[in-house]
Parts: C-alpha cells; sequence; structure tokens
C-alpha cells in the first residue's frame, strides 16, 4: 500500500481563494448574507436533495442552498483540487490520505464512497497528485 505522504499545508501560510464572496467578518455566520469559507479548509462537500453541506477543517459543517451540480463550476473556477467522486460528494485531494477502488479515506478518516461512474476520473485525477489506489 502506498499512500500520499505529503502534509497538508498550514493554511494560515498560503492565501486560498474564497469559494464565495468576501463579506464583513461580523456578517459571516448571520443569515441573508455571504459566507466567507476559504476553499484549503473545505475537506469535502455532501449533498443533501437541494442542499449542500460543506464540512471544513476544524470547524462546524455549514449547509448551504445549492445544488453540488451547480456548486462544482464555483470550486473548480477557484482551485484545481477538488473533484466530484459520487453523486453525493465532492471531496479536497488535499486531505485525501488512501482509496480504494471504492472508497477515498480522507486525513480525518471518514470514508467517502466512490461510485462506479465516476471511477476512472476519480483514479486518474488522484494519481495526477501522486496517490496510488490500495489494493482491495
Amino acid at each position: 500500500m502506498r499512500t500520499h505522504t505529503n502534509q497538508m499545508p498550514n493554511a494560515s501560510k498560503i492565501a486560498y481563494p474564497y469559494l464565495f464572496e468576501k463579506c464583513p467578518p461580523e456578517l459571516a455566520d448571520k443569515p441573508k448574507y455571504n459566507v466567507t469559507i476559504p476553499t484549503g479548509d473545505i475537506l469535502f462537500i455532501e449533498a443533501q436533495v437541494n442542499y449542500s453541506v460543506i464540512y471544513q477543517h476544524h470547524k462546524p459543517a455549514k449547509v448551504f442552498s445549492i445544488t453540488i451540480k451547480n456548486l462544482l463550476p464555483r470550486l473548480e473556477a477557484k482551485a484545481n483540487h477538488f473533484i466530484r467522486v459520487h453523486k453525493a460528494y465532492i471531496i479536497n485531494i488535499h486531505y485525501v490520505a488512501e482509496y480504494t477502488n471504492k472508497f477515498i479515506i480522507l486525513k480525518s478518516g471518514k470514508s467517502i464512497p466512490i461510485s462506479k461512474r465516476r471511477w476512472k476520473e476519480v483514479n486518474n485525477a488522484l494519481s495526477t497528485f501522486g496517490f496510488y489506489v490500495k489494493a482491495a
């Protein structure tokens, strides 16, 4: 088994682009205002009907009324380290620990399924980032 050995860079040292437009910090968690999320803090995104739940590194999850189908182009415009691995999941490749032909294990220990339909695309993307599939 071979896994990715590069450590996630310290987010405070790198200026990550933001997923949503910037807003004053005092409004960041209030309804009807834009929320600022550094893309480097996003572990993965989970679809829940017409909502997306964004799970962040060391922060509580946030729910947004946007589908992951509509969210993915926004992510791709800001950063190249996101990939849709399942109809219900987008992952941040920087937080991948290892993967098999059915699951991705994040550094947090969370297991994310890989759909059969997306396997080839996921495998190619992860190989580009230096990962190798773990034998099942």
